[in-house]
């Protein structure tokens, strides 16, 4: 959903506590059972785990792969550059009071792809 709507209907359970996946095209996509369980849903292949290399963090791979933003309250993890609508996904969010604004940008080398 679009950030509108997601900031609307989104009521945390926990303060400062915003688990969440954000595409490319700017829909959020609630992670409440784990960011690596939403990217694996968003990837749909189920079997996508078993061909990321032993030596990847499997979420940041697919994070990559899919080229989707990790968030939390407190950091927002993307590789390489963000999209206009990912930006404003996030503007939102932080505006909202439902993320602390601390964009962490990583590189494919960082994280050895």
């Amino acid at each position: 959903m679009l950030a509108e709507q997601f900031i609307k209907y989104y009521s945390p359970e926990m303060s400062e506590y915003c688990p969440v996946v954000i595409r490319s095209d700017g829909n959020i996509f609630d992670s409440s059972l784990g960011h690596l369980q939403t990217l694996v849903s968003l990837s749909n292949d189920h079997d996508i785990l078993s061909v990321i290399p032993k030596d990847v963090s499997p979420m940041l791979y697919l994070a990559a792969t899919l080229k989707c933003v990790i968030v939390d309250y407190e950091n927002q993890i993307y590789i390489d550059e963000l999209t206009e609508p990912q930006i404003q996904a996030l503007d939102a969010l932080s505006e909202a009071g439902l993320i602390r604004d601390h964009r962490v940008r990583m590189t494919h080398e960082s994280i050895k792809l």
